[in-house]
């Protein structure tokens, strides 16, 4: 006597044939193999002198008249302490109006912008930075004039941060 086979038992037929997974395979490695539209790419990181001549708006800054103190080697890059000064009377004829500071390689690279008028009595910031990783870090001070003047160090990060990419 034999018993009928139970749909539940009976072996399931596979999803794919042999056939049609090699199709399938060799759809997407042509798929692959297409060029990525210019507007997909990842574009490289700017550089400095690309991030500077933004801030600048094309301008040059001059070096001096800004002191810019930051730690040339640095234990942990989650808290870097950072002073800059910019030598100005901060009257309404000669005044510093803004202290921008950047981190070349930080995921934002814009770190920080302060903001000054006459009535700060003097150009002089102290705050914490964040930095990635070893880098260039720029402190660019704009003045009242229209021109800028900017300060940079080369910083050494043993321990980075911003690794998260925030």
């Amino acid at each position: 006597m034999s018993s009928p086979i139970s749909p539940a038992c009976a072996r399931p037929e596979p999803a794919l044939s042999r056939r049609e997974a090699m199709a399938a395979g060799a759809a997407g490695l042509a798929l692959a193999a297409l060029p990525v539209p210019a507007s997909a790419q990842v574009a490289a990181p700017p550089t400095i002198a690309e991030l500077i001549a933004r801030i600048t708006e094309g301008s040059v800054p001059e070096r001096g008249r800004i002191s810019f103190d930051i730690p040339q080697l640095v234990e942990n890059g989650n808290s870097v302490d950072v002073a800059i000064q910019v030598e100005s009377p901060m009257t309404d004829a000669d005044h510093v109006r803004w202290i921008h500071v950047i981190a070349e390689k930080n995921p934002f690279p814009d770190v920080a912008r302060f903001h000054l008028s006459p009535r700060s009595g003097r150009a002089d910031i102290r705050a914490t930075l964040r930095l990635a990783t070893s880098q260039k870090v720029v402190a660019i001070a704009a003045l009242n004039s229209g021109g800028y003047v900017m300060a940079d160090a080369d910083i050494v990060v043993t321990l980075s941060a911003c690794i998260d990419g925030g």
